[in-house]
């Protein structure tokens, strides 16, 4: 049953006054043989199986849709949302009063006011009998993050008794909303981009790749001898030498640091993570549109034998998509994995060179890891926020901690 009434409202003591009275002139009348008490007897047992029939029709036959549905805004954005619900009894419900609430990311902002996001919101309801009613409203994205509706109830007076009837949907309610990160830009994305080798396709390029051969020709005196295809040598007379696809690397890995450190060594949360994420949600755009691959590091840690927030190389608008959800579930106080842990465990998966992009704080205690990455990775940057906004440089070997 996804409706309960609440226990301890009015009507149910109305209706153990009721069955006490019933009770009260039962015994009466058998004592006294009144047919006149035995009439009220009957009037009275009458009208509590009426009650009860009330009671169970109203709270089996309210149904509220209940669909799975995502709604997903940028901040400022704006959705209309609705609630439907059918009333498939015979008894009208009328002059009620609905009651939900919804998470800080989102405001339904024609039924609240200012910073009171954590109250109940209340609609006027009325269902006549065998009838749907859809309650719909404007709601605006305010801020990052995941916000569900809760706390559903529906508050009406009793049709027999005139007393609130108070009903709790009891039901997870499936409607989420996402509100991605706000696109803050970086300067210099463009500047990053560099040879290595890869599988992205390029018409120039120094690299090759040598399981996709394109044809032969002619045989050059600055062509290694690995390259000589000799089938065709011997077919053609001539020295051939294999053409293959000229491929680069273009991949750009984002590794985020969501904790800063002080000046005794004591890790605490960035108070910057809002632009942290942000400005990873910039970059992960900038990639997509300039069709580069990308994967994304967080150090929030999380259940498994992967203790932190990983999404998986890929590129494309489905890959930005599940990079923008990624960072909004990113929870204000995530439980943090030490940086140092998460460069020892994604260190070790680098194979080949790639395009590393560090976003928030670089504790000075990893610059000896980050060194002897960059003798493989020659391309590590940081993300530095400075007075006209955000840049990214190169890290230097004697680079410290920089505060995103």
């Amino acid at each position: 049953m996804m409706w309960r009434k609440e226990a301890g409202t009015g009507d149910s003591r109305s209706f153990d006054y009721i069955l006490l009275a019933l009770g009260v002139f039962f015994i009466i009348g058998v004592i006294f043989k009144s047919a006149v008490v035995f009439i009220a007897v009957g009037i009275f047992a009458a009208y509590l199986i009426a009650y009860k029939i009330y009671d169970k029709s109203v709270m089996r036959s309210l149904s509220l849709k209940n669909k799975q549905r995502t709604v997903k805004l940028f901040p400022g954005e704006e959705e209309s949302f609705k609630f439907e619900i059918e009333n498939r009894s015979m008894f009208p419900l009328i002059n009620g009063e609905f009651t939900f609430q919804i998470g800080s990311a989102i405001k339904a902002y024609t039924l609240t006011k200012e910073e009171e996001y954590w109250r109940e919101l209340h609609l006027p309801l009325s269902i006549i009998q065998k009838k749907k009613t859809i309650l719909e409203f404007p709601i605006r994205a305010e801020q990052r993050g995941v916000s569900r509706v809760k706390n559903i109830s529906f508050d009406f007076p009793h049709l027999l008794n005139f007393s609130r009837v108070r009903l709790r949907y009891y039901d997870f309610f499936q409607t989420e909303f996402i509100v991605y990160p706000k696109l803050l830009p970086v300067q210099g994305a463009n500047a990053v981009f560099h040879m290595m080798p890869g599988d992205s396709r390029l018409n120039y390029s120094p690299f090759e790749d040598v399981q996709s051969p394109l044809g032969t020709r002619d045989y050059s005196y600055s062509d290694p001898f690995h390259k000589i295809n000799w089938k065709a040598t011997v077919k053609t007379q001539k020295i051939q030498t294999n053409i293959y696809e000229k491929v680069v690397d273009r991949t750009f890995v984002f590794i985020i640091n969501l904790s800063t450190e002080n000046d005794k060594n004591m890790v605490s949360f960035n108070k910057n993570l809002e632009n942290i994420l942000s400005y990873t949600a910039f970059l992960s755009e900038y990639a997509t549109k300039m069709r580069i691959p990308f994967e994304i590091y967080i150090n929030a840690r999380r259940p498994g034998k992967i203790p932190y927030v990983h999404l998986h190389e890929g590129e494309g608008k489905t890959h930005y998509m599940h990079a923008l959800e990624m960072l909004a579930r990113v929870h204000k106080q995530a439980p943090i994995l030490p940086f140092n842990k998460l460069l020892f465990h994604i260190g070790k998966q680098f194979i080949k060179p790639k395009t590393i992009i560090f976003i928030g704080d670089l504790p000075g205690a990893s610059m000896e890891m980050m060194n002897s990455w960059k003798q493989v990775q020659n391309s590590v940057y940081q993300v530095v926020e400075g007075e006209g906004g955000a840049g990214i440089r190169p890290v230097a070997r004697e680079a410290k901690r920089n505060a995103t």
